[in-house]
């Protein structure tokens, strides 16, 4: 079979992807400039920086899988999860803003302004978890996520293209042992240790076991309806034609119920767990959650990261209806941001949910050098495999 190039050669502007990530970079620095002694700013920026980021290690963890275990059906999108994890050089360099505001992110440093009011010594719990919780340690633990990520993120990227020219079949093999390797078992721990880090520490006085596969959850959950609504949003722009049917819609679809459920048994029996228990400091973090306007939060993450999926998704007609499937990419994607800063922001925000101007700026200014990132690298490569054998397979499949 032979693919029509027009379909899979994605075409765009490259001035139009440099003025994207510079508008993007430049409103960053704006709000980094004004707001650099604020720990409002600090927060958002986290916010918004780990939304995106997760996206990214979401489709890190699903190329994985798709390696791992040879999976057939997914070839014919897996280009587009390539795509998204080769953006993981440009995040690393978004991380060091974190770096220089984590006296006013973290309180278990002891130069918070927390302990201006309370005894850092004192403190039997937070002495407890020093030895974790340090400066030294906490950037030894991020420089080793980082590099890890992008390992993975460039052998992958490389190899996969490098094969579109060379067609030989030993490249696919290199990645599917590459994938096998104990380079899965770090990915998956280096994600969930990066949402122990990066937000569960936030308020080091709190702590659950299950936070690491919560992180994973969400994670994974976003990047799918991120894939699913880029895949529609080529193929309404002509791109992909004959290539992703209905039927890779279906599996997509199936992915998003899934994972649906599986975040709200996560997140769920977190709770259970926690809740049952009425140890004083764990349950403080949903106490927290559970006053003013965090109340309507907390019931709106229960209904809309969970029931409205679930009761839409759950028929088969809903994932092979592909506006619909749109919709609820786009509900998913924004249900995450929100749960995001569900975890976040009442650090800070003690009372009440809040959208500030730094919230905007930083989620307009990510989103900016997320999409022209994206772009440029969309149009670097073909959208698909071109040389990989399975690639027709992939085309001919069928839910039955």
């Amino acid at each position: 079979m032979k693919l029509d190039s027009r379909t899979y050669s994605y075409s765009t502007k490259k001035s139009t992807n440099l003025i994207l990530i510079f508008a993007g970079l430049v409103l960053l620095s704006i709000a980094w400039f004004v707001g650099s002694e604020s720990k409002e700013f600090y927060f958002s920026y986290l916010t918004s920086y780990f939304f995106w980021l997760s996206i990214i290690l979401g489709g890190m963890f699903f190329t994985f899988v798709h390696h791992a275990f040879s999976v057939t059906w997914s070839v014919a999108i897996r280009r587009i999860m390539e795509n998204a994890i080769i953006l993981i050089p440009v995040f690393t360099m978004l991380f060091f803003p974190i770096i220089a505001g984590m006296e006013m992110l973290f309180k278990w440093l002891p130069n918070h302004s927390y302990w201006l009011t309370h005894s850092f010594e004192a403190d039997h719990l937070i002495q407890h978890k020093l030895p974790f919780l340090n400066k030294q340690f906490f950037l030894q633990r991020a420089s080793g996520y980082f590099i890890l990520w992008n390992i993975i993120a460039f052998y992958i990227y490389f190899t996969s293209t490098r094969h579109d020219i060379t067609g030989e079949h030993e490249a696919l093999k290199r990645l599917k042992n590459f994938t096998m390797s104990p380079m899965g078992v770090l990915l998956f721990t280096s994600i969930s240790f990066a949402g122990l880090d990066w937000l569960m520490s936030l308020d080091p006085h709190w702590y659950s076991t299950m936070y690491g596969v919560y992180t994973f959850a969400g994670s994974f959950l976003a990047f799918l309806g991120f894939l699913t609504f880029t895949l529609i949003r080529l193929q309404d722009q002509g791109y992909l034609k004959g290539i992703v049917s209905e039927e890779h819609y279906h599996d997509l679809g199936k992915y998003l119920f899934a994972f649906s459920v599986f975040y709200c048994y996560i997140a769920g029996a977190q709770f259970y767990f926690i809740w049952y228990s009425n140890i004083p400091e764990e349950t403080i973090w949903y106490l927290h959650r559970w006053v003013g306007s965090w109340k309507t939060i907390s019931v709106l993450l229960i209904v809309g990261k969970f029931f409205i999926p679930f009761f839409i998704l759950v028929f088969r007609a809903s994932k092979r209806n592909i506006r619909l499937l749109q919709v609820m990419s786009i509900w998913i994607i924004f249900m995450h941001y929100i749960d995001i800063n569900f975890i976040v922001m009442p650090t800070i925000h003690h009372h009440d949910f809040h959208i500030g101007i730094y919230d905007i700026s930083s989620m307009l200014g990510f989103a900016a050098i997320f999409i022209g990132s994206f772009r440029h690298i969309m149009s670097r490569s073909p959208l698909v495999p071109i040389s990989d054998p399975e690639l027709i397979h992939s085309i001919n499949h069928r839910n039955h």
